[in-house]
């Protein structure tokens, strides 16, 4: 099936402008082109990257919207524009979409059916569920020739090797929010399976198709794609996995203390085009002048808060 989740396009995008120092621009492909391209190609007609743009650049699709010339410029060796290389990775991203997509999808199966979950009095590095993880991810890394690190079990680090000094941190996390079996019921009476993925229209159902194995997956792929169509990389990634993101937070701390923070940070559990940055923690001082206390003092009169369902 089509891989719905659209961050593996947004991701593989994302990653090949960092690649290069170009100056940015607006890709000018819309999403009703876009339609059109993903449903004109599937996996099995695709062989490689270069091989997807001669006949995209053969097909009435891009002399009707214009691609021609950058598809030309990139196939011919020549130098793009930063308009021509915005539009060749907006459709590197698409290409990702079409060759991988199903084979995401499957990844992404397999890791939300490991129940990483916190587990009271079991530390995260000492969980056998997150041991499990991280040799998948271990495995999908070498498959996809990049390199692995396991720090003491509590970050995993994928990393792809670019000719600059400067270092992308790519965040994502393993670790989900526990499940509540009985609320995972739809109106009509059908109850589902939290680690087992369900598609229902358009949409995929199960604890961590969003948040976060998605966020691993995507960026998995993007770098697989980028590493197979030997894109010149003037910036190195990394990619980290963090254990502890829903409970304790330590495991990213512990990597830092022990490894140099990337120059650019980027977090991919959020919405198109990238989550730049993320809610922290603040702290706020307030100085009152002294008077008399009357009454009974404040009172909590109320508190609401989420739970995981």
């Amino acid at each position: 099936m089509d891989f719905s989740l659209k961050h593996l396009a947004a991701t593989t995008l994302m990653l090949a402008s960092l690649s290069s120092f170009t100056t940015a621009a607006q890709a000018n492909i819309t999403p009703e082109q876009s339609a059109v391209i993903l449903k004109t190609f599937n996996d099995a007609s695709v062989k490689d990257f270069r091989q997807f743009l001669a006949s995209l650049g053969k097909s009435d699709i891009a002399r009707t919207d214009n691609l021609g010339a950058a598809i030309g410029a990139f196939l011919d060796n020549k130098t793009l524009s930063a308009e021509q290389q915005n539009e060749i990775h907006r459709l590197l991203g698409l290409y990702a979409r079409v060759k991988y997509g199903s084979a995401a999808t499957e990844t992404l199966k397999e890791l939300v059916a490991i129940p990483t979950v916190n587990v009271e009095g079991v530390a995260q590095h000492d969980n056998p569920e997150f041991i499990k993880i991280a040799e998948k991810i271990k495995g999908l890394a070498q498959a996809f020739n990049l390199n692995f690190r396991n720090i003491d079990n509590r970050v995993y680090e994928i990393s792809l090797e670019g000719s600059g000094d400067e270092v992308v941190g790519i965040h994502a996390h393993a670790d989900v929010v526990p499940v509540t079996p009985e609320n995972w019921v739809l109106q009509d009476g059908t109850r589902l399976d939290p680690f087992k993925v369900t598609l229902i229209g358009d949409r995929m159902y199960g604890r961590g198709t969003e948040d976060d194995k998605n966020g691993i997956v995507v960026a998995l792929y993007a770098m697989k794609i980028i590493k197979e169509e030997k894109l010149p990389l003037a910036r190195n990634f990394k990619l980290l996995v963090d254990t502890t993101e829903e409970t304790t937070g330590d495991a990213i701390p512990y990597y830092f203390e022990r490894n140099p923070t990337p120059n650019y940070n980027l977090a991919l559990d959020g919405g198109y085009p990238v989550v730049i940055a993320e809610k922290g923690y603040g702290t706020v001082m307030a100085s009152f002048a002294k008077r008399t206390g009357e009454g009974k003092g404040a009172e909590i009169t109320s508190m609401t808060g989420g739970l995981a369902t």
